[in-house]
């Protein structure tokens, strides 16, 4: 993806460098006027198609709430109590587990359902590791 979006960008700045010599191109209206469409055309339509499908792989508007499919759902679960678990070895685990918890929670404020429950329980389950890490703290 890198190199297809790095490509477009110098087709981009080498067609903008081309629009710059119009001027210079010799010939009548309709020579330059193919030469503007060429460049303007065939030199950026890459990068437009590039970022237009950037844009419309993303449907969710801004200040929007997300939807989830399921399978979204639980992998976020998964992935926030796994990483409590492994924060909670580290030496900074209260900030860390802290951070977990608030996106626990706000991950429980988006969901509904069953799927809500689970949001719960693995918001709670972080908050008894970061309380247990605290202290863990507060003893040493």
């Amino acid at each position: 993806m890198v190199p297809a979006i790095l490509v477009a960008l110098v087709l981009a700045l080498f067609g903008t460098v081309l629009i710059v010599w119009t001027p210079d191109v010799p010939g009548h209206g309709w020579i330059r006027a193919t030469y503007v469409l060429f460049v303007v055309v065939a030199l950026k339509l890459p990068l437009l198609a590039i970022l237009w499908w950037l844009i419309a792989r993303n449907p969710e508007w801004p200040g929007k709430r997300p939807t989830w499919l399921p399978a979204e759902q639980a992998e976020i679960l998964a992935y926030l109590e796994k990483e409590s678990h492994r924060a909670a070895q580290l030496p900074d685990a209260v900030e860390r587990l802290e951070y977990l918890s608030q996106e626990a929670w706000h991950v429980a404020d988006r969901l509904d359902g069953e799927a809500k429950v689970d949001a719960l329980t693995v918001a709670l389950r972080i908050d008894l590791v970061r309380e247990r890490a605290r202290r863990e703290r507060s003893e040493h």
